[in-house]
This record gives structure tokens, C-alpha cells and sequence, in this order.
């Protein structure tokens, strides 16, 4: 395991952000590849952003490397990447839209209290949970494999994170109060 030195903290010091980023990008091609309903990649990039996610986050936790600005993109960039399919789901009647509608209306929110405070807000581990869950509903819903059971198990991934998604809104806006 590499220690956290300063010269280990240079050549570290910009990978979580550029992995963060990088998810950033992958949603041109997500959003061509919806708009031609080209869902069989999507599975893939969809797979591959699930990963960025995860190793920037190890990545800054393990070297130490944690900060305001990673703390935003990193949301921003799980935000836009999940909300891109789900727009898809409920496009095509998979997903109703009220329930996205309440789920950009918390995003908004909470980018927005993230951006106003000193530390940018971190993600709490139920907010982490729900990142999870919405990326592993995706994963379902966009399986190359098009079986009922998966869909169903979409769904149920679905519905915990958008539950989830207002716990956190609630967990968010009590912090930000006494932080007032």
C-alpha cells in the first residue's frame, strides 16, 4: 500500500477527479446511445460508470485526498449520470414521472446545499446507499438479457433508492439547519 507522502499525493492528487470527470463525459455517449435506443452499450457504460464511481472514492479515501471540489463533482457527476437513463426509463413508461420529478427536484436541492457550505456537503452513507441503488436498478433495467425477473428487480432497486432519495432529502436539510 502506497504511503500518503507528498510526492505520492502529487501523482495521486488529481485521479479521483479526473475518474469523477471522466463520468462526466461518459454521458455524451449515454445520451447518443439512449437516443438510439441502442440499450445494449448502454449496460456497459452504465457498468463502467458504476466503477468510476467506486475507485474515485477509494482512491481519495484510501490516499487521503478528499475535498470540497471532489465532494461536488463527485455527486454532480452521479446525478447527471443516473438521471440521464432514468429520463430514459420514464420516457419509455418504465418509471412514472412524479417520482422522477420529486428526485430532480431533491437533486436540485441538495447541489444547491452542497455548493453553499464549507465542505461541500459529503454524501451520507444512507445518500451513498442510494447512489448504489439507483445505479444497480440501472444495471437491471439495462441487462443485454431481457427477462421479466431483472425488470422486476429494476423496479425494486428503483423504489428503495427513490425512498431512500427522501430519507436523505429530510437527513440533508436537518443538517444544513443546525449548521445554520
Amino acid at each position: 500500500m502506497l504511503k500518503n507522502t507528498k510526492n505520492n499525493q502529487k501523482l495521486f492528487v488529481n485521479i479521483p477527479n479526473i475518474l469523477t470527470i471522466s463520468r462526466l463525459f461518459l454521458v455524451f455517449p449515454l445520451i447518443f446511445l439512449l437516443e438510439n435506443n441502442n440499450t445494449f452499450y448502454v449496460f456497459f457504460l452504465i457498468i463502467l460508470g458504476c466503477l468510476t464511481d467506486y475507485f474515485d472514492g477509494l482512491i481519495a479515501r484510501r490516499l487521503n485526498l478528499k475535498s470540497k471540489l471532489g465532494a461536488i463533482l463527485d455527486a454532480l457527476s452521479d446525478k447527471i449520470f443516473y438521471l440521464v437513463p432514468l429520463i430514459f426509463l420514464c420516457k419509455n413508461n418504465l418509471i412514472p414521472f412524479w417520482s422522477l420529478s420529486l428526485i430532480l427536484c431533491r437533486e436540485l436541492i441538495i447541489s444547491s446545499l452542497r455548493s453553499a457550505t464549507e465542505d461541500g456537503l459529503p454524501a451520507s452513507k444512507l445518500g451513498k446507499y442510494k447512489t448504489s441503488f439507483f445505479f444497480i436498478s440501472l444495471v437491471f433495467f439495462f441487462l443485454p438479457l431481457k427477462i421479466e425477473l431483472f425488470n422486476n428487480l429494476g423496479l425494486i432497486f428503483y423504489w428503495l433508492a427513490f425512498f431512500l432519495s427522501l430519507s436523505t432529502f429530510i437527513d440533508y436539510l436537518r443538517v444544513k439547519k443546525n449548521a445554520v
